[in-house]
């Protein structure tokens, strides 16, 4: 039997149906996006900057004319043995003018020309003897040097030459400092010395000496024994 409570609950002919449950409330748990930590480069000191040593030696540019030739100088021990004077045909007359090698330098050399006449034989002229400074005007007072010494050239090297190249060695008149009139008793005093041994007794020409020395080896594949070198070298420190 169903009993209605109209007094109860009002007039309505409906039951009331009560509601238990409510719909559940979602809670949403949302986990927070890690934040990324910024790398931060260590602090290192800048390096310090290299300090660059002064070069021993000078620069090409900067190379005196003695210290550049010096570079191209072939260091060998002499060899003596054989040597003749007579190995080198000097005083030819290469171009069949009438003159001689040795007339050749002394009119190319005259401060004062001479005169030429007859058999080459030489008049009026004046000659200055650069060794140890002394001036002619009589040709036979100077003898015709062989810049390099003959005795010299076969030591360093003109002992395997053969016999013509020995001959042009003794009368190059291609190379002005070849071949130099000079006083008698100067080239007599110089003899067959290299720069080690002997120097002109014009302190004022040495640098030009010792220069022209190392060209004319130079200039005919020559050698140079260590002690000549060691003299060269030291004029190298200070000829301009």
């Amino acid at each position: 039997m169903i009993i209605w409570f109209a007094s109860l609950f009002g007039s309505s002919d409906q039951p009331v149906e009560q509601v238990t449950s409510a719909i559940p409330t979602q809670t949403v748990t949302r986990t927070p996006t890690p934040t990324a930590t910024p790398t931060v480069s260590p602090i290192t000191e800048s390096p310090k900057p290299t300090e660059t040593k002064k070069p021993t030696t000078k620069p090409a540019t900067e190379l005196t004319d003695l210290q550049v030739l010096i570079a191209d100088l072939v260091v060998a021990a002499e060899q003596g043995a054989g040597y003749d004077r007579d190995l080198f045909k000097h005083w030819i007359d290469a171009d069949g003018d009438g003159c001689n090698t040795r007339r050749e330098v002394l009119i190319a050399e005259a401060k004062v020309k001479p005169t030429v006449s007859g058999d080459c034989d030489l008049y009026g002229g004046e000659w200055y003897s650069v060794y140890d400074q002394v001036t002619t005007t009589d040709p036979s007072d100077f003898d015709v040097d062989h810049f390099i010494p003959l005795k010299e050239a076969w030591d360093s090297g003109a002992y395997a030459w053969s016999a013509e190249k020995r001959k042009e060695f003794a009368n190059d008149l291609g190379f002005g400092g070849s071949l130099i009139a000079v006083t008698a008793s100067s080239n007599r005093s110089k003899s067959d010395r290299d720069p080690y041994d002997w120097l002109p007794v014009n302190t004022g020409y040495r640098c030009s000496y010792v220069t022209n020395w190392v060209k004319v080896k130079i200039r005919w594949g020559l050698t140079v024994d260590s002690s000549e070198l060691a003299m060269i070298k030291e004029f190298g420190k200070t000829c301009k």
